[in-house]
């Protein structure tokens, strides 16, 4: 098995010895590197050539520091001979030079590439890039005028035509439509009470983040995880007791209670996505509910999965979306004075905020939902969410 089926928390001395002793072939979402050379143009050129081809076709892991064997007439063959390090590698001032090479040598730019080092007990360590497949391209190589765009077969790298490049666009296209689509069956099935907890009668808000990018080895990597990380990471933030399981969908967490009216659950998908459902509790006396609580589950939660996304491997760009139903002729109160702001409610019962896409998870949790979070607050009437600050930042005012 490949580097690329692991989370990078769980590649390490040890795994790359494994490569060895297994004789790990390369493939399409794998390649050894011997020496890691960014010094001329050229190098320059063929390292870009390499990450865009994983990115443009299903992503994969460039690993330097393995040495591979050779046949008789001196040809690599794809397997690791031996795992000689990168000698007086300064990771810091790598990364900051690859970084900018990736900033300026591609169009459009590729923002998601890891890097993880690879200490080693004995011997000089070893580096590994993470390459995702992107959504946001297909990415060309713009530097030193190559104008190039590349993808992967089975074995090797290859240069796209004409017709390649189209079939790249429509791709994009069509994973756009896709994840659509997926929302909005999501939203049907919770509506029809097709959902892994019983919900109460009094509305929902549900929150989806779904990354465009379909790889089969996330779901091997959720599995590697722990039973009890898995309960816990996801979990609704404001259960005081969780329970989790597997279902057809990938596993969900709910909170544990027998009152529906104060159900919520979140469900991870295989793909890496999640699907989070919290019961709207009103508030009788103003005749509508309490924005910030939702607001800080949301961001609490798109904390908590950025952190897994970290360890499996998954990378933008994410769609997120947000959707609340059983709201018609409601009020969005604020905190902590539930009696400012407009008289405006909402004028449909279900209303399906326009997704975003997120291109940058290394952004904080709520300055990337702020743009949903206000479209939540513009459907009763608000300019925007008044819990964030002049500074773009959110407050919790309790």
């Amino acid at each position: 098995m490949t580097t690329f089926a692991f989370p990078l928390s769980q590649i390490n001395s040890a795994r790359l010895d494994s490569l060895v002793e297994n004789s790990v072939v390369e493939g399409q979402q794998f390649e050894y590197k011997e020496v890691l050379q960014a010094g001329r143009d050229s190098e320059k050129t063929e390292f870009l050539r390499d990450v865009t081809s994983f990115a443009n076709a299903t992503g994969g892991d460039l690993l330097f520091g393995v040495k591979e064997r050779r046949d008789s007439e001196g040809r690599q063959t794809g397997e690791p001979e031996e795992i000689v390090g990168l000698p007086g590698i300064n990771y810091d001032e790598t990364k900051n030079k690859l970084e900018n090479l990736l900033r300026d040598g591609l169009d459009p730019r590729l923002s998601s590439v890891e890097f993880h080092p690879i200490p080693r007990p004995t011997g000089h360590p070893c580096l590994l890039l993470r390459v995702p497949r992107s959504w946001s391209g297909p990415h060309m190589v713009v530097f030193n005028k190559d104008f190039g765009f590349y993808s992967r077969n089975s074995a090797q790298r290859v240069r796209l035509d004409t017709a390649g490049i189209r079939q790249a666009v429509l791709t994009v296209e069509t994973a756009n439509t896709r994840v659509r689509a997926f929302r909005s069956e999501r939203i049907a099935r919770i509506l029809a009470q097709e959902t892994p907890v019983r919900l109460g009668e009094g509305g929902f808000l549900a929150f989806h983040a779904v990354p465009l990018v379909q790889n089969h080895d996330t779901w091997q990597r959720l599995l590697i995880m722990k039973d009890i990380d898995r309960a816990y990471a996801l979990g609704p933030g404001t259960a005081t007791s969780l329970s989790w399981r597997f279902n057809l969908d990938g596993w969900f967490v709910h909170a544990a209670t027998q009152d529906s009216s104060r159900a919520a659950y979140v469900q991870a998908f295989r793909d890496g996505g999640v699907e989070a459902v919290y019961c709207i509790e009103p508030d009788q006396r103003y005749g509508g509910f309490h924005g910030i609580n939702y607001e800080r589950e949301t961001i609490g939660l798109l904390s908590r999965c950025k952190n897994i996304w970290a360890q499996v491997g998954v990378g933008p760009p994410i769609m997120m979306a947000l959707t609340l139903a059983g709201v018609q002729g409601k009020m969005l109160l604020a905190s902590p004075d539930p009696t400012r702001g407009p008289d405006g409610v909402f004028d449909r019962d279900v209303a399906m905020i326009p997704e975003i896409v997120v291109f940058d998870l290394a952004a904080e949790s709520d300055v990337i939902l702020k743009r949903l979070l206000d479209y939540m607050w513009n459907g009763a009437g608000w300019a925007a969410s008044p819990h964030y600050g002049d500074d773009g930042r959110w407050r919790d005012t309790k």
